[in-house]
């Protein structure tokens, strides 16, 4: 390989980088501003100015306000749903399923606050087909947790509930967690998602 196609190529990764990079940062400086000011609030010119470019340059990187909220949501779900699949398709007892299973969720939720008040409030916004495309993956993400509940009250290691309350109930209390958790706070996320699980799961597991 010549010298010049070494420079060729390593001009085209710094490129390939920097590129990347203003469109992270672009996410991330969206993620703060309608996190902060709401979806209809934040203009392209505000995301444009936090980031200190031009607002032709944010169009150059995407095609609307709109396609900047379905990244950052899209995002967010998949990294829930990832989050989670494995333990839901383990071996694990049904207890240690939910409880791993809510460390994730808080884990998940916490590691960007900006971007989880996103995706639990501003996927109205979303047009259609979007709006449905997005209201799939939660409904996927939620039918794991009434998967293992449902699980559980099969091998009578839970009370029976319904399935799907009981999943609606344990996913609200954890969502509220962006509300009021502090980075700087005492309590990890990890330690957050146990003293939960410890809550939650006392009012399912079935006495002895």
């Amino acid at each position: 390989m010549t010298f010049q196609l070494y420079k060729i190529i390593f001009a085209n990764e710094r490129l390939f980088c920097y590129i990347m990079s203003r469109k992270e940062e672009i996410l991330e400086q969206a993620a703060l501003l309608i996190s902060e000011k709401g979806y209809e609030a934040t203009t392209i010119r505000d995301i444009a100015e936090s980031v200190g470019i031009e607002p032709s340059s944010v169009y150059s990187h995407f095609d609307s306000k709109e396609d900047i909220l379905w990244e950052i949501a899209l995002s967010c779900a998949n990294q829930f749903i990832e989050g989670i699949t494995s333990i839901v398709e383990s071996d694990l007892t049904t207890r240690s399923k939910l409880t791993a299973m809510i460390i994730a969720h808080v884990e998940i939720l916490t590691r960007n606050l900006n971007a989880a008040a996103i995706f639990l409030n501003e996927w109205r916004h979303f047009s259609e087909p979007r709006r449905s495309d997005f209201a799939h993956l939660r409904d996927i993400y939620e039918a794991k947790f009434r998967a293992v509940i449902a699980q559980g009250i099969e091998q009578n290691a839970l009370r029976e509930v319904d399935e799907k309350f009981g999943a609606l109930t344990i996913l609200s209390a954890l969502n509220w967690t962006y509300q009021w958790y502090k980075p700087s706070g005492e309590m990890k996320p990890k330690e957050i998602g146990e003293k939960l699980a410890e809550l939650l799961l006392n009012g399912l597991v079935k006495p002895f």
